[in-house]
Formats: structure tokens, sequence, C-alpha cells
């Protein structure tokens, strides 16, 4: 009898390509069956905490110049291609280990609509993209602000109904929900700045975006940023909660996965309301060059 277990490892070796493992191990069960919390919560950290910093920081040492940015988006293109290959090879998989990768992938995904907006190649329309006089945050403000960024809105809903899709109905959907917390934490950033912040962040726009500062509020706290700090900290300590207790291998490292980013998230969030500047990315915006 033919052995079906050999032909169904090396019937597909460009698996291995995306998923960076051995052939032989694409069908083998998930050796990390029984991770120690503390573990979990090590790699958890590591994967998101490097990889929110160094992505962030390449972003904006890409932005360099005109050809730097082209190279950005063509690299970004071809992890975004990775990405959705990592969501769907692994959205049956439960398992911490597939958990990561499916999180990497829509990592992958958000990376590449953020170098396309931050290199000018996502937007909104040309007659928008200029500065306007400063005034107070309103709903017709609110319109144009969001317009000003269009293109830029509609890649990210576009990106979370594509991993929606992929992922719909599957065991795996820790990719999925990962998109859906980045998405939400930088609507609530983005709401909270239109609306006024001690300290919104200006200088990490590249010139051809500057104009976008226009729709920044008042430099001062409005009423929406305890609000939201304390709702996503209530978020984040509920998963930290399931992280803890739950039994299933793959909604532990999932939840582990979302409980740091909303740690990022809050500590974003708080940052936006104090007078402090932190140089996490100094040396790339050294590099930058503006």
């Amino acid at each position: 009898m033919r052995d079906t277990s050999t032909v169904n490892r090396t019937s597909w070796p460009w698996q291995s390509v995306v998923r960076v493992r051995h052939p032989s191990m694409l069908h083998d069960t998930d050796i990390a069956t029984r991770e120690t919390s503390l573990r979990v919560a090590l790699r958890s950290l590591v994967v998101v905490v490097f990889f929110w910093w160094s992505a962030t920081g390449l972003i904006f040492a890409l932005e360099r110049s005109p050809a730097t940015r082209l190279l950005g988006l063509v690299l970004a293109s071809a992890m975004a291609v990775w990405g959705a290959g990592l969501l769907y090879l692994e959205r049956d998989r439960g398992s911490a280990s597939g958990a990561r990768r499916s999180f990497l992938g829509a990592a992958f995904l958000w990376t590449w609509v953020q170098v396309a907006f931050y290199g000018g190649w996502l937007v909104g329309p040309t007659s928008l993209m200029v500065p306007i006089p400063a005034e107070s945050p309103s709903w017709s403000l609110a319109v144009r602000s969001v317009l000003s960024m269009f293109w830029y809105q509609l890649a990210m809903l576009a990106v979370l109904a594509i991993t929606g899709f992929l992922t719909a109905r599957r065991a795996n959907r820790a990719g999925w929900w990962a998109l859906v917390l980045f998405w939400v934490t930088h609507q609530a950033a983005s709401i909270n700045i239109f609306l006024g912040v001690e300290n919104p962040g200006r200088g990490f726009f590249p010139e051809p975006l500057t104009y976008l500062e226009s729709y920044f509020g008042p430099q001062r706290n409005s009423w929406l940023l305890p609000i939201t700090v304390g709702l996503l900290l209530v978020f984040t300590l509920r998963t930290i909660i399931h992280a803890l207790r739950d039994p299933s291998p793959l909604r532990r490292q999932g939840m582990m996965l979302l409980s740091v980013l909303g740690v990022l998230g809050v500590l974003e969030l708080a940052v936006l309301g104090m007078p402090i500047s932190l140089p996490l990315w100094e040396a790339f915006l050294a590099v930058r060059g503006y």
C-alpha cells in the first residue's frame, strides 16, 4: 500500500517557504501544547513588541526619498502576500505556533497598509492634500479629515474584509482578531488626536503628509481620552484573564498576543495625553533625515 502520509508531506513543498519550517513538520502535531503561561506571555511579548518597534521604525526610515519609499512599497507588498499565505495555511491549525504565525500574517498585511500610507501611495483626493487654517473640531471638519485619508481608510477596511474571509468559520482566527484590535486602537488614537490631546506627535509625518496636522485638535486632552484608555484597559485585563485560564493552546496564545497588543494600545493612548516624547525611533528618524 502506498504511504499517503509521505505524499501529503511532500506534495506541497512551497508551504515550507511560507511557513518557514521543514516540510516534514507541516502535518506533525505541534509539540508546544503544554507551554506554561509564562512562556506564552514571554513569546507574545517578544513577537508583538519587536515587530511593532522594528516595523514602525523601518516605515519611518523608508520615507527618506522617493526611491526608498518605492522600495518600501515593494518589500511591504511581498510581505503582504506572505502574510495572506500564512493566514490561509494556519487557519485550521489549533496550536500556539499556529496562532503566532496567524498573528504575523495579519501584521504583515497591516504593515503594507501603513507603508503605502506613509509613502504617500494611499491617502485621499489630491484636492484635499493641502494645509487648511486651524479651526475647532466640528462635524464638517471631521468629514473632511476622513476624506483626506479616504484611500487609506478604505485599504484598512479591505484588509479586515480579506482577513475575515480567509479565516471565516475556521479554528484559528488569531490574525483576524489582531487586525481588529490594530484597527480599533488606530481609530481611537485618530479620533482623540482630532478632538485634542496634550501630545499629538507632530513631526512624525513625512513632508508630503504634513498637511494632515491641520486636523489635529487643540493641544489639551479632550473628555474622550480617559474613556478610551479605560475601555481598552478593561478589554486588555479581560484578555489576560482568558489567556491565563483557557486550556486551549491556540486560544491561550491568541489571547496573550491580544493582551500585549492591548497593553501597547493603552500606552500609546496614555502617551498622547502626556507632555513627553519617547525616543523609541530616534535612530530611524535620523536615517530619514528630517
